[in-house]
């Protein structure tokens, strides 16, 4: 792990997508609030839709400081960013929600940046935290219509279930140790 000179934001890797793109994965930083702002508030509402369950209005400033300013106890945070005239943008949100030994993943990847081999190296990034954090198992809970996350939770070895309530869900195992629940 490297710490960015410019900023001092701590960074995992960068990856080369489908389309040929550099992608920065780095920890999400307080100071990504307005990047953040930026991403969300310009999601379709499909997508909108499939990370939160809900349509739902434009993100406010506080909601986007809230989600930037995470408690490293709860959460792990990580962001996709690309350079862009100079300066960066955003261009996917990825968390761990940490309860006990589990974590639950949430993630969206802009609409102009999906099907392009990000999500999976996001996943796969957030994979390795939770090893690290000792987790012992991560979960994803999407719809069943959205096909791009059922396809990255398979081919990362995620098990497919559907909850009573019809919403996917997957779950990995991780090599910490089992769990049930």
């Amino acid at each position: 792990m490297s710490c960015s000179e410019s900023t001092g934001e701590v960074f995992i890797k960068e990856v080369r997508l489908k389309d040929g793109s550099l992608v920065k994965i780095r920890y999400i930083d307080v100071d990504d609030s307005l990047r953040l702002l930026e991403m969300y508030n310009s999601l379709s509402q499909d997508t909108i839709y499939n990370r939160f369950f809900v349509f739902r209005d434009k993100l406010t400033l506080e909601e986007a400081e809230k989600m930037a300013a995470i408690s490293k106890k709860d959460e792990i945070a990580l962001v996709g960013v690309v350079n862009r005239g100079g300066d960066s943008a955003i261009i996917a949100d990825a968390r761990i929600y940490i309860e006990g030994d589990i974590g639950e993943i949430g993630i969206v990847v802009h609409d102009n940046w999906q099907n392009k081999g990000l999500g999976t190296a996001l996943v796969s990034e957030l994979i390795r935290e939770g090893i690290k954090r000792g987790l012992k198992r991560l979960k994803i809970y999407c719809l069943p219509e959205n096909r791009i996350m059922i396809h990255v939770g398979e081919k990362l070895g995620f098990k497919y279930g559907v909850s009573e309530l019809g919403v996917v869900r997957m779950v990995l195992d991780l090599p910490s140790g089992k769990h049930s629940e």
